[in-house]
């Protein structure tokens, strides 16, 4: 694999230090890497290494300098790729994203340069988030701030599903509104924040109460995740998005907070375990909860094909 790097070299925000017979790379404040660098063969190399010169370049340099041990030049690259310290600019092709999406997700690109090795391409982490399709039940308090968090991320595909009105008191956390808002349908003043935003986006607004499994499982069909950030029916809308979202075979994420407690979970269909089967197991484990999911009447878990 690493025959494979084309003009290696260090990421720009490594800081290299040499000295006493040692080199140190400093990944982040407080976080080093230290190696043995008796001759100065591993500082030759930090030098070399310009995003420009390929490996034989590289080799025919070394070999001016440290002949006996440019032979473990791959080595090398090979430790400071694990420690992901390494970027091949020559693979940093722009996954047909535009100018415009280069420049106003410059910063997350980035930041994926940095918890990549030398033969991932950056960009086309930014175009999978471009391309991802998300259902955000919910545009409340936590709602809210994941829609418009979502779009500075660089999410572009969004069905945002409410049945409220913006109300006085929703002011104090849900940041998509204000008081000229008051009365309007939420999902319409968000769609509009959302595009004042980022221009770009397809949104598409569903204005109704979830009021079954098969509400959601329309809403749902063909996307690639769902954020449930809704409340309502507070002893029922678990429940259906998790059924909604296994017979479909799509991730969910499920998240709320109160004024003491924050909580969230993820679900993906067919690699981890779902709301039903937590369900079932602490049904086996606490007789207090075994006589409330009773009295509720919760879904069984068999009925999702769903195994501990």
């Amino acid at each position: 694999m690493l025959k494979n790097y084309i003009a290696p070299r260090l990421k720009p925000f490594v800081e290299v230090l040499s000295d006493n017979k040692k080199i140190y790379f400093f990944k982040r404040p407080g976080v080093a890497i230290t190696l043995e660098d008796e001759t100065g063969f591993i500082f030759s190399i930090c030098k070399l290494m310009d995003g420009v010169k390929n490996l034989d370049e590289l080799c025919r340099n070394l070999a001016l300098s440290h002949p006996n041990e440019t032979p473990y030049l791959i080595d090398l690259l090979r430790v400071l790729d694990n420690e992901l310290l390494l970027e091949d600019i020559a693979r940093h092709d722009s996954e047909n994203l535009t100018e415009y999406d280069v420049l106003r997700w410059s910063r997350n690109i980035e930041f994926f340069g940095a918890y990549t090795n030398a033969l991932t391409n950056k960009y086309s982490l930014q175009k999978k988030i471009k391309s991802t399709k998300v259902v955000l039940l919910g545009l409340g308090g936590v709602g809210s701030h994941i829609l418009h968090s979502l779009a500075a991320l660089g999410v572009e595909t969004f069905r945002i599903i409410d049945f409220d009105k913006v109300e006085l008191s929703n002011l104090n956390r849900q940041i998509l509104y204000n008081e000229s808002d008051v009365g309007k349908l939420k999902t319409r003043v968000a769609k509009k924040r959302l595009l004042q935003f980022s221009p770009h986006a397809n949104i598409k607004i569903f204005n109704e109460k979830i009021s079954c499994i098969e509400n959601i499982e329309r809403m749902v069909d063909g996307q690639d995740i769902v954020i449930s950030a809704a409340d309502q029916p507070r002893d029922k809308i678990i429940d259906w998005v998790n059924a909604a979202c296994i017979k479909k075979n799509v991730p969910f994420l499920c998240g709320a907070l109160d004024s003491k407690w924050a909580i969230y979970y993820t679900v993906i269909p067919g690699k981890t375990g779902c709301i039903e089967c937590w369900k079932t197991k602490a049904k086996k484990t606490g007789l207090i909860f075994q006589d409330v999911m009773n009295q509720q009447g919760f879904i069984a878990a068999s009925a999702l094909g769903c195994q501990i």
